[in-house]
């Protein structure tokens, strides 16, 4: 039963490519800490950084957006890519000043669409 086992689809390898690069998007935009959510069907990425102006927040996920001179502006778009892959969905909130909030909702492991309230809390 989706959400009851923990059990979601997701490739290994590209779950941990789409935790890296939340974590260096966040470590680049001068998050000092980033604190993972971990509940039934959902992932939250959270960090103490700037946050993200309202103006940007509609092109953070187009391939080579960056407002750095050193990141490609590929990371989050990878993250999308490999998230919505597996039929799930990744969204973003949090404004200057608060910080950034990047929620990853999986599908379960039947397919169906998991909606759950996050549960555990882990740091990096």
């Amino acid at each position: 039963e989706p959400g009851a086992g923990g059990l979601v689809a997701a490739r290994r390898e590209e779950l941990s490519q789409v935790l890296l690069n939340l974590v260096d998007n966040a470590r680049g935009a001068g998050a000092t800490q980033i604190r993972l959510l971990v509940g039934a069907g959902v992932l939250t990425a959270a960090d103490n950084g700037p946050g993200i102006p309202a103006d940007q927040v509609g092109r953070i996920f187009d391939p080579t957006f960056s407002t750095t001179t050193s990141g490609t502006g590929l990371g989050l778009a990878i993250v999308r890519r490999l998230v919505e892959g597996w039929g799930g969905t990744v969204a973003v909130d949090g404004g200057v000043g608060s910080g950034a909030r990047f929620t990853i909702r999986f599908l379960g492991a039947g397919g169906a669409q998991v909606a759950s309230t996050v549960g555990g809390v882990g740091g990096v």
